[in-house]
């Protein structure tokens, strides 16, 4: 009995797996921007409302979050070491504008809507679904609206954004553009070849076995050391500081880019799978609320953005994908598909992770003892 559960198990994930690969190939040939992961999200999400089978196992979370911050980490120069002093001021004025403008949404939702004051808040927090849920239920929130609503606005961001992200980036930054045009408009095919090439030319045969074994290796006692420490994020950022500094005194730091989108691919398996009938048949429920927080979310993020890379030295883009309420890992995923600085995007995403999770229900608790 047991074995044949587990038989099961492997096979609706290779069925996820080969569904989400399906729908990364599909978005990739239309260019769809950060395809592989938007193409794989859609399609996964698709499968499980139809059919309830989609299954991603809690390993390939951890494995997922291990490449993703192998790949991060293999990109970080001791450039990008000497610039964190820049990070700080970008990361203050981000999370502490972020928590205003939320609180601001979640606000405008309770007063349009019938959802109750506490709830709309957790539903606008750009938290993970999950941990807003969890902590919402212990203020006397509807967890199970909040739920549906952080998965729409997670759904939206991977969705939406970075299409909106790259179409602003390229009429706001046209001189920037054209001096940089292969990083940002340069289409997936195209930039998977560069890519591809500059690969071939630094680890050819043997040498880029064995730097990709060490990477693997590090990356993956890194990873599950952040694991098992049950740091928020820990999982990927351990295993992005160890790539790091093992690239920045080795140079031996590599990740190929076909492993970046089967990472992508996976990330995206990841957050369709949590998509299911029941989600779908709820939105019905909370329409108005959802479109609120739709539109929230992309005005909070232009907004943001913007405002980021006129007071630092950050480009617009990585301003943008910063500022987005996505996953971690997620978001510097799809930053070198974009234009964006990866190992910057990965750094300001664990400051709005950290301090949402710290502070947010802390000041959701205030405010409703006030109301």
């Amino acid at each position: 009995m047991l074995y044949r559960r587990k038989v099961i198990v492997m096979i609706n994930l290779l069925i996820t797996l080969a569904i989400g690969g399906i729908g990364a190939l599909i978005a990739l040939r239309l260019k769809v921007p950060a395809g592989a992961m938007v193409g794989s999200m859609l399609a996964v999400a698709l499968f499980n409302v139809v059919t309830g089978e989609a299954l991603i196992p809690q390993n390939v979370r951890i494995i997922t979050q291990i490449a993703a911050g192998a790949f991060i980490g293999a990109g970080v120069s001791y450039k990008d070491v000497a610039g964190l002093k820049s990070m700080v001021k970008p990361a203050i004025l981000m999370v502490s504008s972020m928590i205003v403008l939320d609180l601001i949404m979640g606000y405008i939702m309770y007063k349009t809507t019938d959802i109750d004051l506490v709830t709309s808040l957790f539903a606008c927090a750009p938290g993970g679904i999950v941990d807003m849920s969890i902590i919402s239920s212990d203020l006397g929130a509807d967890s199970s609206k909040v739920a549906i609503l952080q998965m729409v606005r997670l759904m939206s961001v991977f969705a939406l954004l970075p299409s909106i992200m790259k179409f602003l980036s390229s009429r706001i930054e046209k001189k920037v553009a054209k001096k940089q045009s292969k990083s940002i408009n340069i289409s997936e095919v195209e930039l998977d070849k560069k890519c591809l090439e500059k690969d071939k030319k630094k680890y050819v045969g043997k040498e880029a076995l064995i730097n990709l074994g060490i990477t693997t290796i590090i990356a993956t006692i890194a990873g599950l050391i952040g694991y098992k420490l049950k740091i928020p994020a820990g999982t990927m950022t351990f295993s992005m500081v160890a790539i790091g500094i093992l690239n920045i005194f080795t140079g031996r730091g590599y990740m190929p880019l076909n492993i970046r989108r089967m990472t992508q691919v996976f990330a995206g398996a990841l957050i369709g799978e949590k998509m299911t009938f029941a989600d779908l048949m709820a939105l019905k429920g909370i329409v108005v609320p959802a479109l609120i927080l739709l539109i929230g979310i992309i005005l909070v993020n232009l907004c943001i953005g913007i405002f980021i890379s006129k007071v630092s030295d950050l480009e617009l883009i990585t301003s943008l994908l910063a500022s987005a309420p996505g996953g971690v890992s997620d978001m510097a995923l799809i930053a070198k598909d974009l234009g964006g600085d990866g190992p910057k995007v990965a750094i300001l995403q664990l400051a709005r992770y950290v301090c949402i999770i710290a502070f947010f229900p802390i000041i959701i608790k205030y405010i409703s003892l006030l109301v």
